[in-house]
């Protein structure tokens, strides 16, 4: 269960509580966070899927044959996962990696 998921709050909360953390520790960790930002946004679609297929991390690291470990921290945005990485979690959840337009994101 994700950390969203316990809280009960969505992933725009979650990121406005990581900005506001990032912003009260200064501007060094500020930009540090807008620099890592994607990190959180591949691993929250990533988990929101997962769940949203009804598996468990373990099911997703069995079919992309990595660890559990591994899938937990692309999650939480914790690892610079490779290309390579994704690409097989994605396809161990029916899934292909796509660069989206940033104006269809935050549409």
């Amino acid at each position: 269960m994700t950390y969203m998921a316990k809280q009960g709050t969505s992933f725009e909360d979650y990121w406005r509580g990581l900005e506001n953390r990032a912003k009260a520790r200064g501007p060094r960790a500020f930009a540090e966070f807008e620099r890592l930002g994607h990190r959180y946004r591949i691993g929250a679609d990533l988990s929101a899927l997962r769940i949203q297929k009804g598996l468990s991390q373990t099911e997703v690291a069995t079919r992309a044959g990595i660890d559990q470990a591994e899938v937990s921290r692309i999650e939480r945005g914790s690892t610079n996962a490779t290309e390579d990485t994704l690409a097989r979690i994605a396809n161990a959840l029916g899934a292909d990696i796509a660069v989206v337009p940033r104006t269809l994101v935050n549409a």
